[in-house]
């Protein structure tokens, strides 16, 4: 470098100065910096990077080694100066905390909210990348032509660039955000080991607030042909397409990820059931289980981020990086939160702490939210592309087969039962109502239940009897554990097949007295509204009876009611009603609904098989015939 003689003199104040004539020998000498005032030495930077304190002299090849962190440094800085006038949220969010972090990494407090600037920063990298042009040529080149050497993974992730992975949900592209890359050497046993280092970020929910969270991956220099296919790579750049459909997900997740319990419902194949919390099932899997699986069908689901990360429920599975992240953030976060709720504990440098995502890094939210699934009685994870607004049929109350003085009974009850004000003497117990629905199977009695919850636009949560245990102590913790969530989330409980608890008790029985005491201490406090089914009720339990708001018994269904069901369901199916059904002769067949829904199903299955356009009175009768013998055949069976 030619040096004018007035420049000369003031060496000193140079950042930095190049020796040496071949790319092997060049070294750089980095001066002892001069103290000033809202600046930081570029020597303090790079020894902190090549992790030998205070060194003067480096040579150029150590320093391509860290081009990459250099150029993320430098990448900050200039995103932290374009914010620092205008200051939108992505700079208090995002640049301002993020860079002043790193720099006091290297002793460094920003007294006020002016510009930064490291002298000689931008210099040294022009001068590194003029010195290493041929293999950042030959990288780019490579690059371009969808091929990766080694070598070239700096020129790959870039700062400020999004790669993208596929993670273990089902394949659902996650997004990250490229912070910080670099080269490293280490003695191995074959001599030196070459490392590459990459570290990235994305959006995390923390149930009451969003997070960032950190990781990096690590790639071992490969043998054998030198490009591969850039495909190969676990993390890839995202491609434009992708770009906006990440960015919408992104916002949704903005939006159901924080601010407490959301009911929604989600499309098929995009819940992931946590294997550990199907309900009440202690399994003694075996490690080699995956820790989630994918449910085929669609569901309604409560998003509940705060309560299923306190039961130890997130929505990551796996163990790749970012989902060790996530956990990790997790933990962290919950103890932060315990220990603010005893005194004001101080966030941790390494949590931010966010109440809303700017919208420039919605691209990096996880792609799944953690949840408890009503349709499959489990928590897991869903993916957010898969959720939508729950929509409620506001018209199966009307449909459902009562008498209309009956409906108009449970309308009223439901709506105004509730907040009737008239609360028990004893503080704590409140307006609940408790629906007995008793009579034979197949008649309405659980359609009543999901009719009515559909018309109070709520959740229902359905439970058989035989799912809570066959102790009191397990019928203890587990409905108790039900009716917790339900209260909490306003959801409605249809405790099925409940039989045990409503007959009247003999005294000799004392497990099912146990059973039935524990049951009525839970729902007498329970706030919510409760339903009750049961096929026979030849004496009802006085206990019991005392505490239910309505009793709904249930008639075997009449011809009428049948000829009803039967247009219902017809009008449901996907084909046309062929126009020789005759419902008034279907509806002489003495069956319940669940059996006339299977029929219409069955029937729905064969037409479609046959190609046929229209459900006909001929494939209607055919399916009835077949089931029908094959109940007598049972029944006859049952008897021999």
């Amino acid at each position: 470098m030619h040096h004018h003689g007035s420049e000369l003199e003031k060496t000193d104040s140079r950042p930095f100065e190049r020796k040496g004539t071949t790319k092997d020998d060049t070294v750089f000498e980095f001066p002892k910096p001069t103290e000033l005032a809202g600046s930081i030495p570029l020597r303090t930077i790079v020894s902190n990077y090549i992790s030998a304190p205070n060194q003067r002299i480096v040579p150029a090849q150590q320093l391509y080694m860290i081009l990459g962190r250099l150029r993320c440094l430098l990448h900050a800085i200039e995103r932290y100066n374009e914010g620092v006038v205008t200051r939108p949220s992505m700079f208090l969010q995002y640049w301002r905390p993020r860079t002043l972090e790193q720099l006091s990494g290297f002793g460094f407090q920003a007294r006020d909210d002016g510009p930064l600037s490291i002298v000689g920063l931008r210099e040294l990298i022009q001068e590194l990348e003029a010195l290493y042009d041929d293999e950042i040529g030959s990288a780019r080149r490579f690059i371009e032509g969808g091929l990766i050497t080694f070598e070239g993974l700096g020129e790959l992730y870039q700062p400020g660039t999004t790669f993208q992975t596929t993670t273990a949900l089902g394949g659902a592209a996650a997004a990250f955000l490229v912070t910080d890359y670099y080269y490293e050497e280490h003695r191995a046993l074959l001599g030196m080991q070459k490392t590459f280092h990459v570290s990235m970020q994305f959006v995390a929910s923390m149930g009451d607030h969003f997070t960032l969270v950190s990781f990096t991956e690590v790639l071992s220099s490969w043998t054998g042909v030198r490009a591969r296919p850039l495909s190969s790579l676990a993390y890839l750049p995202v491609d434009p397409v992708a770009h906006q459909d990440l960015q919408n997900r992104g916002e949704m997740y903005a939006r159901y990820g924080v601010g407490g319990a959301k009911f929604l419902a989600y499309a098929p194949h995009t819940f992931f059931i946590h294997k550990t919390s199907s309900f009440g099932g202690q399994s003694n899997s075996t490690l080699a289980k995956p820790r989630s699986s994918q449910l085929p069908s669609g569901g309604r689901i409560m998003i509940d981020v705060a309560r299923a990360s306190n039961m130890g429920y997130q929505a990551a599975t796996g163990a790749d990086e970012p989902t060790l992240a996530l956990s990790n953030a997790t933990g962290l976060h919950k103890r932060w939160q315990n220990r603010k709720t005893t005194k004001s504990a101080p966030v941790p440098d390494t949590l931010s702490i966010w109440d809303t995502v700017p919208s420039e890094m919605a691209l990096y939210c996880w792609p799944a939210l953690a949840g408890f699934s009503f349709t499959a009685k489990a928590w897991g994870q869903v993916l957010v592309e898969g959720l939508e607004t729950v929509i409620f049929r506001d018209e199966a109350f009307e449909n459902l087969v009562l008498a209309e003085e009956r409906k108009q009974l449970i309308r009223a009850l439901v709506r105004f039962g509730a907040s009737s004000g008239v609360d028990d003497l004893v503080g704590g117990k409140s307006g609940s109502s408790i629906f007995l629905l008793h009579g034979p199977p197949g008649v309405g009695k659980t359609l009543t239940a999901e009719a009515i919850a559909e018309l109070l636009h709520l959740p229902l949560y359905i439970v058989t009897m035989g799912e809570l245990g066959a102790t009191a102590q397990s019928l203890e913790h587990r409905l108790g554990e039900v009716l917790e969530l339900c209260s909490e989330w306003n959801a409605l409980v249809l405790l099925d097949e409940a039989d045990i608890f409503v007959e009247k008790r003999t005294s000799s029985d004392l497990t099912r007295n146990a059973m039935v005491c524990v049951m009525l201490r839970l729902l007498e406090y329970h706030p919510g509204i409760l339903f009750l089914t049961t096929n026979r009720v030849r004496a009802l339990d006085p206990a019991v009876e005392s505490r239910v708001t309505v009793a709904l018994r249930y008639e075997p269904l009449s011809f009428n009611a049948r000829v009803q069901i039967w247009e219902t369901l017809l009008g449901r199916t996907s084909l046309s009603r062929g126009t020789d059904v005759d419902v008034a002769k279907l509806g002489e067949y003495v069956m319940n609904g669940r059996e006339i829904k299977n029929v219409v199903r069955l029937s729905v299955a064969l037409a479609t098989e046959r190609l046929s356009e229209a459900l006909t009175q001929q494939i209607l009768e055919e399916t009835l015939r077949t089931t029908f013998l094959g109940r007598q055949e049972m029944i006859e069976a049952c008897v021999d």
